[in-house]
C-alpha cells in the first residue's frame, strides 16, 4: 500500500513512494535510473526481495519535478526526505543515474550500505558520454533524448538497452514507459559528484556491471568499485538489468549481499 509523505511544494516535493511490507531487516530503498520509474522494479524485482523477507520502498522521483528545472540536487532531496522517515537500516538500491544518487547518499546516518547496478561513477557520464559519441553517435543521440518520451522505439535502440535474450515485443514494451527525464538532472549528471570516497563513508557496497550493457562501460563500472573500495562484478544481461530475462539471479545475487551484511 502506498506509504503517502506529506505534500509540500518547491525542493524536495514529496515524492511518489510504494512500499512493499515484509517482517524482515533491513530495509531496501530502490532508486531508478533516468527515463524509468519506480515501475522498472516493480515489474517482479521488488517483489522477490520482499518475498525472500525484507522490506521494501520503491521511490519514484515526483513527476512534478520532473522538468527543466528539476536537477540531481531534488532526487537527492526526495531520497533524503525517505530516509529521515526510517528507524533504520536501510540499504539503497539503485540503478544507472539513481545509482548516482545512491552514491551520494552514503554519508546519511539510516543507510548501512548500497547496492549499484549499472552504476553511473562518481566521475559523472562526461567520459562515457564522449567516448559513445565517437563509437556509436546514434546510440548518444537516443540516450541524450531521455528527457523526450520514447514512443515507438527503433530495432536499435532495444538492442542496444537489452540483451539479444529480451524478446522484441517485451522490450518495445518498457520503452514504450520510457524517457521524460529532466534535462538538468540529465546535464548534472554529465559532470563529477561529491560522492564519498570508500575511506570515508566505510559502508558496504556492492558494484554490479552488465556483460552487455552498452552505455556504462566496463572500466566506468571498475572504477565505480575501486571508490567504494571494492571489486565490480558482471552478470549477464544488458543495461537494464532489472528487467532482463533472467533478472532472479539478479536479484539472488543481491539478497545474498544483503544477507552477508550482518556477518
Amino acid at each position: 500500500m502506498p506509504d503517502a509523505l506529506p505534500p509540500h511544494s518547491g525542493k524536495g516535493a514529496a515524492p511518489l513512494l510504494r512500499h512493499l511490507p515484509a517482517a524482515g531487516s533491513p530495509i531496501l530503498l530502490f532508486l531508478h535510473g533516468a527515463g524509468c520509474g519506480g515501475w522498472v522494479w516493480e515489474e517482479g524485482f521488488a517483489a522477490h526481495c520482499t518475498a525472500a523477507g525484507l522490506p521494501a520502498l520503491v521511490l519514484d522521483f515526483a513527476r512534478a519535478t520532473k522538468s527543466a528545472a528539476a536537477g540531481l540536487d531534488d532526487y537527492l532531496a526526495q531520497a533524503r526526505a525517505v530516509l529521515a522517515r526510517q528507524e533504520g537500516p536501510v540499504v539503497l538500491v539503485g540503478h544507472s543515474l539513481g545509482a548516482l544518487v545512491a552514491q551520494r547518499l552514503l554519508l546519511e546516518p539510516v543507510v548501512c550500505g548500497a547496492a549499484l547496478l549499472a552504476p553511473v561513477p562518481p566521475e559523472g557520464l562526461w567520459f562515457s558520454s564522449a567516448r559513445l559519441a565517437l563509437t556509436d553517435p546514434a546510440l548518444w543521440g537516443e540516450a541524450a533524448r531521455m528527457d523526450q518520451p520514447v514512443g515507438t522505439a527503433p530495432a536499435d535502440l532495444a538492442r542496444n538497452l537489452f540483451s539479444a535474450a529480451m524478446p522484441p515485443a517485451r522490450a518495445q514494451y518498457f520503452l514504450r514507459r520510457m524517457g521524460g527525464e529532466s534535462r538538468r538532472a540529465l546535464l548534472d549528471a554529465q559532470m563529477p559528484q561529491p560522492v564519498p570516497h570508500g575511506w570515508l563513508h566505510r559502508r558496504r557496497v556492492l558494484v554490479l556491471g552488465a556483460t552487455g550493457d552498452r552505455l556504462i562501460a566496463p572500466d566506468a563500472v571498475h572504477r565505480c568499485a575501486l571508490w567504494h573500495d571494492t571489486r565490480a562484478e558482471f552478470l549477464p544481461g544488458g543495461h537494464l538489468l532489472m528487467l532482463e530475462p533472467g533478472w532472479e539471479g539478479v536479484a539472488g545475487r543481491l539478497l545474498r549481499w544483503v544477507e552477508s551484511l550482518g556477518s
